[in-house]
């Protein structure tokens, strides 16, 4: 674990107001992206992404470990948005789909694979944010859909440049994520075949 986890832990555990924002920092965006997924709407994620952090708030649970954290809050936020979606009756359609997919696979398990996803793709994100501004615009406009080539026109630049800055950056993200993230990457992400090619 390290030391950002540790802060965030002990901003969890011991309700350190100014810790908390690390948290923010780290999940919230995230959170609003899986909440959006399973919804299929905008309308009402943020209010519940805030009130998961308002229930670890204001209850005593300690959590142990920075896995522990990341499960509780993605399954608290998958069982609110099926609660949502009970409550307001809305898009029978979207339970549907969610049952079907789950048939013949373990609820338990696609649950983890969804936020192991969510929490890889916002890493790297963070870790593209790190990069130089050259090569973060490459990436981004790489993560958009467009060429090597058209990103070269796009910032007139060589494509030799843009394929020297790519190694780099692809070098970078490796080295920050690690090489199991770095290839589950190219699984889990519907850009990543243009990304990484």
């Amino acid at each position: 674990m390290n030391y950002k986890e540790e802060q965030i832990l002990a901003a969890v555990n011991l309700k350190d107001q100014q810790g908390w924002e690390l948290l923010y920092d780290r999940y919230y965006a995230a959170l609003c992206s899986f909440v959006a997924n399973i919804l299929k709407q905008q309308e009402d994620v943020e209010d519940l992404v805030q009130e998961i952090f308002i229930t670890i708030w204001e209850n005593k649970r300690i959590f142990t470990d920075i896995k522990e954290l990341t499960n509780y809050l993605y399954r608290a936020c998958y069982n609110n948005a099926l609660l949502y979606i009970r409550n307001n009756q809305i898009h029978d359609t979207i339970l549907d789909t969610l049952r079907q997919k789950n048939e013949e696979e373990d609820e338990e398990e696609i649950l983890y694979a969804l936020a192991v996803k969510e929490e890889i793709i916002r890493q790297l994100y963070m870790e593209i944010e790190e990069l130089p501004a050259e090569q973060r615009r490459i990436i981004l406009l790489r993560i958009e859909g467009y060429s090597w080539e058209e990103i070269a026109e796009r910032l007139g630049i060589s494509i030799n440049t843009v394929k020297t800055q790519r190694s780099r950056s692809f070098k970078f993200l490796r080295n920050k994520l690690g090489d199991s993230v770095y290839w589950i990457l190219l699984f889990i992400s519907p850009w990543s075949e243009n990304l990484f090619k």
